[in-house]
């Protein structure tokens, strides 16, 4: 319940904003509360992917990018994240997420929210890419941007983005690998 508390509060802090341009820094600031402690009294690993959301969302609302996918009636996907994590934060801990657009293909829009303590320490840092689809299917990258902001070019992606994304695939290959071999397994025992 409390991610709604937190969406509405960042919903509330930038209702008078002014359109900030798709390469702008959004930083939303957080407390680890009760309910994010996981059993060793450290925000949850997991909850650092919801806080993400948060994020990203305002980011989203920040840049006109939220506006446009309700405009246009888009469903915002997330195709994937990966995180890594350096400190741990403790209960009632402030913190910072800083999110920003790394760039965008023909489908995805890839972030990067990087997590610090009130000292400016790097807590975490993460990648998520996001993709918006209608009801026909996937909209084009290229075409949300054009709408958002006439003329908008990607930055080059990061190689490191790039890495992400062959490991990604490498990983689902060996999963569809793995299910077609439970599927054959499975089929030896049922016969006879």
């Amino acid at each position: 319940m409390n991610l709604y508390l937190r969406l509405l509060l960042v919903w509330l802090r930038n209702l008078s904003g002014a359109k900030r341009h798709y390469s702008h820094t959004s930083e939303s600031r957080f407390r680890v509360l009760p309910l994010d402690l996981d059993a060793f009294g450290h925000m949850n690993n997991g909850r650092y992917l919801q806080i993400m959301d948060v994020a990203r969302t305002e980011w989203m609302i920040q840049t006109g990018v939220a506006g446009t996918i309700r405009a246009e009636r888009w469903s915002p996907i997330l195709g994937g994240g990966v995180i890594r994590y350096r400190h741990s934060l403790r209960l009632m801990q402030f913190y910072r997420v800083r999110t920003r657009l790394l760039g965008w293909d023909h489908r995805w829009f890839y972030l990067e929210h990087s997590f610090a303590d009130r000292h400016g320490r790097c807590v975490a840092v993460g990648v998520t890419r996001a993709g918006l689809r209608n009801a026909g299917g996937w909209v084009d990258a290229h075409d949300v941007a054009d709408l958002v902001h006439p003329g908008a070019s990607s930055p080059q992606i990061p190689a490191h983005v790039h890495d992400w994304i062959s490991i990604e695939e490498d990983m689902f290959r060996h999963g569809q690998e793995q299910r077609a071999a439970g599927a054959r397994d499975a089929s030896y025992r049922t016969v006879g």
